[in-house]
């Protein structure tokens, strides 16, 4: 007998409230097709040397989404917000600045079961469905997937502003197997002519709609441990950014009234937010420590303290 499957549309909806029941505050459905409208403008930011400290990317295998997961069909992108109000870096005297998105656990370690758990469950309402989870590991242009699903637009910074649910959030995506009824992309940015977050950016590192990772911050104290030029050694200094960089993100004006994430998720400010710069761990098992089920663990302790030397002119 022929396996009989759920109506799309039926299945669409209960994906969709399951969603945001595990905590996505934005939900939308998208095609896995080749992005094509984002070809030449990816290749000519390869072209221009912008991705020669993220060796890992490929502009071939980020246009299309099949090539993460070739029997991708559909792809289910959900907002995820995290930052907290009182979550403000630099806000304790004499400390330096990380992220709003590494005051909390691993986001991976929040995201990935509970996309896990929805594929799981999917796959008994839907007999041979297969799928896979991907939050930001995988080669895939997740904020443009994130528009093409409705979510939102990629802002002049570059991130994916949700309207007016901002642009403080995670995007988690599953790619499923099975063709479902899709979303309306969100086809027009409403940056208008504000350049706030242009202005904003410590070290130059942004044009309108374009992100240049050899001048951005996040790429010298998260992403590499090359040494940043003179001038981004300056902005660092002056900036006090020790692990990324909001300075984007808080002036945007639609993080005026932001979608908040969970403070029983995220928790509260650690040593490492209210502590003084000079009194920050040095040590690799203090830093282990400090950073243990954290987005921070990625990022070696003596990388860390090249970080701290730069920032204090040590």
């Amino acid at each position: 007998m022929p396996v009989e499957h759920p109506d799309p549309l039926a299945f669409k909806t209960w994906l969709h409230s399951e969603a945001l029941a595990a905590g996505f505050a934005r939900v939308g459905f998208a095609p896995c097709s080749v992005f094509r409208s984002e070809e030449g403008r990816l290749r000519a930011w390869f072209q221009e040397g912008r991705g020669r400290l993220l060796p890992y990317l490929d502009p071939a295998v980020l246009l299309d989404p099949r090539s993460v997961f070739p029997q991708a069909r559909t792809a289910l992108v959900g907002f995820f917000p995290y930052a907290r109000p009182d979550a403000i870096p630099g806000a304790a005297p004499g400390s330096l600045k990380l992220s709003r998105y590494l005051w909390g656990p691993d986001y991976h370690m929040v995201l990935k079961p509970r996309l896990a758990r929805l594929l799981e469950a999917a796959q008994t309402r839907w007999p041979g469905l297969e799928g896979r989870v991907c939050v930001d590991t995988a080669p895939l242009l997740e904020r443009q997937l994130a528009a093409r699903a409705g979510l939102g637009w990629q802002g002049k910074h570059t991130l994916l502003i949700a309207g007016k649910g901002g642009s403080w959030g995670f995007l988690g995506v599953l790619l499923l197997s099975v063709e479902l009824p899709l979303d309306e992309p969100f086809s027009t940015e409403q940056c208008g002519a504000c350049t706030a977050c242009l202005e904003a950016c410590p070290s130059g590192a942004l044009e309108p709609f374009r992100l240049d990772p050899a001048r951005c911050l996040t790429t010298y104290t998260v992403e590499t441990e090359t040494e940043p030029p003179a001038d981004i050694r300056a902005a660092l200094a002056t900036s006090r950014w020790a692990a990324g960089c909001d300075a984007c993100q808080e002036v945007c004006p639609w993080n005026r009234a932001p979608l908040w994430g969970d403070p029983a998720l995220w928790g509260g400010a650690g040593p490492l937010h209210t502590r003084s710069a000079e009194a920050l761990p040095r040590g690799a098992a203090q830093w282990r420590k400090l950073t243990r089920r954290t987005a921070l663990r990625r990022v070696r302790d003596r990388h860390w303290r090249a970080s701290l030397d730069q920032i204090l002119g040590c």
